[in-house]
């Protein structure tokens, strides 16, 4: 496993945790959301995932997959409150 890759998948995979959380990160935009940043960090890593389809190995892929599962799960619960 590239350690650039996945150090870049866990730190993308770290911020959306903690905004789905509703801690935004410092520097924030004023007015941002939580549910807006949260999608937005959510959608930048399905975007790697569809740009890097096929140029993986599989523990990459797995990283990954398993990050967007967890947060996609996490967002869900949090539009839920």
């Amino acid at each position: 496993m590239n350690p650039h890759f996945a150090s870049l998948v866990i730190g993308l995979a770290q911020q959306a945790e903690q905004v789905v959380a509703g801690q935004l990160p410092p520097g924030a935009p004023a007015g941002s959301s939580p549910r807006d940043l949260g999608r937005a960090l959510i959608d930048t890593l399905g975007m790697l995932e569809e740009k890097t389809r096929g140029h993986l190995d599989a523990d990459e892929a797995r990283l990954l997959a398993e990050a967007l599962t967890a947060l996609r799960f996490r967002f869900v619960g949090m539009e839920k409150r």
